[in-house]
């Protein structure tokens, strides 16, 4: 999901609609911060792995990307 897309499905929701992220053993918390990391892309992840990791500096295909921690 790009920012474009996330910003369009925002606007079309209640400005007071609390926003969640999953919790660390489960149930669902609030997001303490966002945060602007490099990633790169994984293609042969396993399922229960996220397809993105952090960049090391010396990655040539870096991501910029907008992260939510818990």
């Amino acid at each position: 999901m790009k920012i474009k897309e996330l910003i369009e499905i925002l606007q079309k929701q209640d400005p007071e609609t609390l926003v969640l992220v999953d919790g660390y053993e489960g149930d669902y918390t609030t997001p303490k911060t966002i945060k602007t990391i490099e990633v790169f892309e994984v293609q042969e992840a396993p399922w229960y792995y996220g397809n993105y990791k952090l960049s090391p500096e010396e990655e040539l295909f870096k991501i910029k990307s907008i992260y939510l921690p818990r």
